[in-house]
């Protein structure tokens, strides 16, 4: 007979879930990449609009020096809007990675007991073994003195 663990599919599903939990933190580290993207791209947005404003300035080309302020405000606005989404998600992830470290201990508990049960299992074999082939030997040495009896 086989070795069969009683507690197979719990490991299953602990691993399992444990996949789905890693396929979580996957997306949501792409989410926050592409925040980080978007952040960096608002930056380099802001500052190539101060250096155009400053060479608008140095032009004197007063008409267009007005619409960089509400510009440059509705970047600043998005930035941040972006960051404190990036906080939020930032929080998530790191609820994530804790649920994560919980189902790893949990599949790592089953498989520590799969192993304690498998090596039980082993040794009885070992132990069953051992028996019948004791049990073989002292049969011989029985028939082995009745020929030499007869």
């Amino acid at each position: 007979m086989a070795f069969s663990f009683r507690f197979q599919q719990l490991l299953y599903l602990t691993i399992h879930e444990e996949d789905e939990v890693k396929r979580r933190l996957a997306i949501k580290d792409g989410q926050i990449a592409e925040l980080d993207a978007k952040i960096s791209r608002l930056q380099q947005e802001h500052d190539a609009a101060l250096e155009e404003k400053s060479q608008a300035l140095l032009a004197g080309r007063m008409d267009t020096i007005r619409l960089y302020h509400p510009y440059l405000l509705r970047l600043q606005r998005t930035r941040e809007h972006h960051e404190e989404e990036k906080e939020r998600l930032q929080a998530q992830r790191a609820k994530i990675v804790a649920e994560l470290a919980e189902k790893r201990r949990q599949r790592k508990t089953y498989e520590k007991i799969r192993e304690r049960d498998e090596k039980a299992y082993r040794k009885e074999q070992l132990r069953l073994d051992q028996k019948r082939l004791d049990g073989f030997t002292s049969r011989r040495d029985q028939l082995d003195r009745e020929e030499n009896d007869a």
